[in-house]
């Protein structure tokens, strides 16, 4: 694990240039009269916005994934889910990278279900594009291969007597 002032110094001058970046995006993105929409409630926490630096709060005793481990992005997304419900304080959190991919799984499993049952669709079936997985050209949808019949159903057995 890396450490030390000098890492310390880098990682803070990286980390203030995002903070003044992104920004910076979101109001040419028009991120924040998009989300008013959403949630007209929210103005006073929009106010200014687009101008302000973010504020960066340096959290300590994050819990660490061992060096063997490849749940790097399970541990990104807990860290972004307690800092977003407030929990600044990880010295006490044990994580069961299990019980927490599982969950992860079974929360995007519902939300697909919900989405099928109903027939909710996504935005690349509105404006009929796909985007392709690694960043290449949008392709129109009747372009793509057919997905629906994927994996193909085994075939069944009959009750042999």
């Amino acid at each position: 694990m890396l450490g030390g002032d000098l890492h310390t110094k880098n990682v803070e001058k990286a980390i203030d240039k995002l903070a003044t970046i992104i920004p910076l995006f979101l109001a040419s993105t028009r991120f924040y009269g998009k989300r008013l929409k959403i949630y007209p409630n929210k103005l006073p926490a929009y106010v200014d916005k687009p101008q302000s630096k973010l504020k960066v709060v340096s959290i300590k005793n994050v819990p660490q994934q061992d060096s063997s481990s490849s749940d790097c992005g399970l541990y990104t997304c807990l860290f972004v889910e307690y800092i977003s419900n407030g929990v600044f304080d990880m010295r006490s959190i044990d994580i069961d990278a299990k019980y927490h991919r599982q969950r992860y799984a079974t929360i995007i499993w519902h939300y697909g279900k919900i989405k099928n049952d109903d027939d909710a669709i996504s935005e690349s079936e509105v404006t009929r594009t796909i985007a392709r997985k690694f960043g290449g050209p949008r392709i129109a949808k009747e372009h793509a291969p057919n997905t629906n019949n994927y994996p193909t159903p085994r075939a069944r057995r009959s009750n042999l007597r």
